[in-house]
């Protein structure tokens, strides 16, 4: 008798399949749907979103070790990319979760952005990010889903034409596993402090302080990291600007340059 197959990531695909790639690493609780407005305005790319483990359709696959996750990411960027390579857009846990495959597997990226994401966190902002972590998950279970999305798209600056689809990722969601999948992550983010790979981050002008620290921080670890921060946008800045994020992505990845008209640097 054969062994039950593992389960597999569900991802979302679209464009070109011999287009230069991007792979999109969506934040949390969200999934790879929230990457809808990139298929829809950068057409010139081949487009690939994962739902993550422990999220949307990959809830059934629980928390997964980073090093694990890794190697499954750069598996699909073989499979679904001519060159072996693709460019990587990773927003807030995507961030985190970019940077380990910046760290560990820098032979398939070619370009990357790292949206509303953290550099590694100090003792006290560890134990502070645990306790909110704690807190929130009571919250997250009494909440009935489509109160959580509406929720997080007041939360987020998120246009209420995504409100239906937050809602149906928090049916989905599984609160316990989601502690768990962000306290693993967070607690292990690997910075690329010695890549050769060029990166661009990017905060909203209307996220958080700790946010933009963290933003300043990671241009200053990452070598050669460029940082810019966009005026009056939220933390998901590519649903509420889907034509702004395709400018700066496409110019980011075929010229490697940034629209400094459009951004602040940082």
């Amino acid at each position: 008798m054969s062994a039950n197959p593992q389960p597999t990531m569900h991802l979302y695909e679209s464009g070109d399949p011999a287009a230069p790639a991007i792979l999109f690493l969506h934040g949390s609780p969200l999934s790879g749907r929230m990457w809808q407005p990139q298929f829809e305005t950068l057409t010139e790319f081949h487009c690939l979103a994962p739902d993550l483990p422990g999220h949307g359709l990959s809830s059934q696959m629980g928390a997964m070790p980073i090093d694990e996750l890794v190697d499954n990411l750069a598996q699909l960027i073989r499979l679904k990319s001519p060159s072996g390579k693709a460019h990587v857009v990773g927003l807030s846990y995507g961030g985190v979760v970019a940077q380990a495959l910046l760290s560990g597997a820098p032979g398939v990226v070619e370009r990357a952005i790292l949206s509303g994401t953290s550099a590694k966190l100090s003792p006290f902002m560890t134990k502070v990010l645990l306790v909110y972590l704690k807190l929130n998950e009571p919250v997250l279970k009494i909440m009935r889903p489509e109160q959580l999305g509406k929720l997080l798209a007041f939360q987020f600056g998120i246009p209420s034409r995504y409100t239906e689809m937050l809602g149906e990722d928090m049916k989905r969601m599984d609160p316990g596993l989601m502690v768990e999948v962000l306290m693993r992550s967070y607690l292990d983010i690997r910075t690329p402090v010695n890549t050769s790979i060029p990166v661009l981050v990017a905060v909203g002008g209307k996220e958080t302080p700790f946010a933009k620290s963290m933003a300043r921080n990671l241009t200053r670890q990452i070598p050669g990291a460029k940082g810019i921060l966009l005026p009056g946008l939220g933390h998901v800045w590519n649903m509420q600007e889907p034509q702004l994020f395709a400018r700066i992505a496409g110019d980011w990845f075929n010229e490697g340059t940034i629209s400094e008209e459009l951004v602040s640097v940082i």
